[in-house]
């Protein structure tokens, strides 16, 4: 079974500062114990678990960032990049190898580009 230690390594990659402050890694365990006493309450195996949670929940979801790559692009009147995206995004489900690229946390370019993560009130 899953234990504390182990869930958050598997997860640690997902967080912008690996490092975070005591108070966001208590809330995690916290909710990590939470869960993990779910999982063990749950009839299904591992991997039904895993294959359900993958129907509803998409690998692939537009970011602002991406948003804003596209119009970067289209202002220059190159829409390869916006093609590309449509693609990807008619199967957010689907392991897509090709589009793996799109699969990960915002550059750190974007993290003070206005419309990549901070957003104006007319947004």
């Amino acid at each position: 079974m899953i234990n504390i230690a182990d869930a958050l390594n598997a997860i640690k990659s997902a967080f912008y500062n690996e490092n975070g402050s005591d108070e966001a890694l208590n809330e995690t365990v916290g909710w990590l114990k939470k869960y993990i006493l779910r999982i063990k309450a749950e009839t299904i195996n591992q991997e039904e678990r895993v294959s359900r949670m993958n129907q509803v929940n998409p690998k692939y979801v537009l970011r602002n960032y991406m948003a804003q790559m596209v119009i970067d692009k289209a202002d220059q009147n190159d829409y390869t990049l916006l093609y590309e995206l449509y693609e990807m995004l008619k199967n957010p489900y689907k392991d897509q190898p090709e589009y793996e690229r799109w699969y990960a946390k915002r550059p750190d370019w974007a993290k003070e580009k206005v419309g990549c993560s901070m957003l104006s009130c007319s947004s």
